[in-house]
């Protein structure tokens, strides 16, 4: 082997172990400085089944939000609930920005329920009427057989939905918010 070859097989195998290396660095960072507080602390909240955290390389490169899939067992109190996954994040991840992507166990009857009441919500979100759309929302859900709890904070409408063992769980932004659920 010459010279010359011996330094382009140096080189690409440098150049392979640098990318193999950075790349390893970046899925142990992902893990251990992102991934693991946000469960540890999703753990610790009442009502939180599991968390599920989108990926993170393809969402780190592009400014996207990081999207966190939060399963929920049956929670007494959205807005109580909400605010203290959006208080755990703010202590884990800083500045950093998310999406809270809940999961429930809905039922298409629920989602029917729901876009049936979605146009009240936006009405009330643009009016500030939100004692009519909390009346309006317990009249249509008396006759569709649907048990609801409505919240209303400075940024948020919480509405939790029942019927039977199945439950539904929509938090609507009531301003431009950089967090968000869906």
């Amino acid at each position: 082997m010459t010279k010359k070859d011996y330094n382009w097989v140096v080189g690409g195998l440098t150049l392979v172990l640098t990318l193999a290396v950075l790349f390893g660095g970046q899925l142990l960072w992902n893990k251990y400085a992102v991934a693991n507080p946000i469960n540890k602390t999703f753990q610790n909240i009442d009502g939180v089944e599991s968390v599920h955290i989108g990926p993170l390389n393809e969402q780190g490169r592009t400014g996207e939000p990081i999207k966190i899939y939060v399963k929920l067992a049956h929670v007494p109190n959205l807005q109580k609930l909400y605010g203290e996954m959006a208080e755990g994040l703010k202590q884990v991840s800083g500045q950093k920005k998310y999406d809270i992507i809940i999961q429930d166990n809905r039922t298409p009857d629920l989602d029917k329920f729901y876009y049936s009441i979605h146009y009240t919500i936006q009405e009330a979100i643009f009016t500030g009427n939100f004692t009519e759309m909390a009346e309006r929302i317990e009249a249509k859900a008396s006759i569709a057989g649907v048990e609801t709890q409505t919240y209303v904070d400075t940024n948020k409408v919480y509405l939790q939905m029942t019927k039977g063992t199945n439950e539904m769980y929509v938090v609507v932004a009531r301003a431009d918010s950089r967090q968000g659920v869906k």
